[in-house]
């Protein structure tokens, strides 16, 4: 077993995960193992994926990949296809199964980038396209320090500042964004998947291994000029909800969970608690400086 840590979590893992963190801990709040897994898929079958809750346990299914199951945000079991490459599992593993062992552990879990500005922790929301890593991977540029990429993770749970914790030291930017961004050679990263351009980036360099209270949310979202400007509760509770990592994930199946009520208080308990805010700006890779200038100033002030 290969031991890791990741969003406070001390980690075992069959599976070698690279983009994790190491550890020499003791005792695993989590096992990553393989086995197989009793799912019956539906018939017709899938034609991509398949997701199926029941009690404390998620069964999470892939076409191209095999079928995972997380089980009371403490196990995750890997029933893989033959022949899955292990940089191919890894993808999913690291993404959405990780995001549903975190949902399991009642953090809420955001389709977001996160970035620490100064001393204070931000994150970055918004559709598929939006540039949440970009924009991370800009700051980082900048000299800031990473947090996570795709999924944030956040404890709301007796804490009247929401506390955002550290995912694990990686930025997945498309070839042109790890250029203009970070001066990177794409040539030079790994892809995240053989038949996908997007890239892996490292950041251990300048990763946060620590929580902090999370001091503000950006909803970026295109517009024709660069402005901040702060959302009204109801609007940011919408915002959130919609971000949301399991429920992009599960759609109409996630409003049939036991877990739909307190995912609405959590989105609520930050919107009354953080101030949330839209971050407009042009779709163009030019004008990156400026946006993550403007979001310096304003977390300084």
């Amino acid at each position: 077993m290969y031991n890791y840590t990741a969003y406070n979590l001390n980690i075992s893992s069959a599976v070698f995960l690279p983009e994790l963190q190491t550890s020499t801990h003791q005792i695993a709040d989590v096992i990553i193992k393989f086995g197989k897994i009793g799912l019956t898929l539906p018939q017709p079958e899938p034609t991509w994926d398949y997701f199926h809750l029941e009690g404390d346990s998620a069964y999470l299914y892939w076409k191209v990949v095999g079928k995972f199951l997380v089980k009371s945000g403490r196990e995750i079991i890997i029933d893989p296809l033959p022949d899955v490459e292990e940089r191919v599992l890894r993808l999913p593993l690291l993404g959405a199964v990780l995001a549903m062992l975190l949902h399991q552990r009642q953090y809420l879990v955001l389709h977001a980038s996160a970035m620490v500005i100064g001393d204070s922790a931000a994150v970055f929301l918004g559709p598929k396209g939006q540039g949440k890593s970009t924009m991370a991977a800009t700051l980082y540029g900048r000299g800031h320090k990473q947090m996570t990429d795709d999924a944030a993770a956040i404890n709301i749970n007796n804490y009247a500042s929401p506390i955002l914790l550290p995912g694990f030291p990686q930025i997945k930017l498309w070839p042109e964004a790890a250029t203009v961004a970070l001066g990177d050679n794409p040539e030079k990263l790994r892809k995240i998947h053989p038949e996908v351009e997007k890239r892996a980036r490292p950041t251990v360099e300048n990763f946060l291994q620590k929580s902090l209270p999370l001091k503000r949310v950006y909803i970026l979202s295109q517009g024709s000029d660069i402005k901040i400007k702060p959302l009204q509760i109801q609007e940011a509770v919408t915002k959130l909800i919609a971000n949301s990592y399991i429920p992009m994930l599960l759609g109409k199946k996630f409003l049939q969970s036991e877990t739909t009520a307190l995912h609405l208080r959590q989105c609520t308990h930050i919107a009354k608690n953080t101030p949330i805010y839209s971050l407009e700006r042009p779709r163009s890779l030019d004008l990156l400086p400026k946006v993550a200038q403007l979001v310096e100033e304003d977390l300084a002030s």
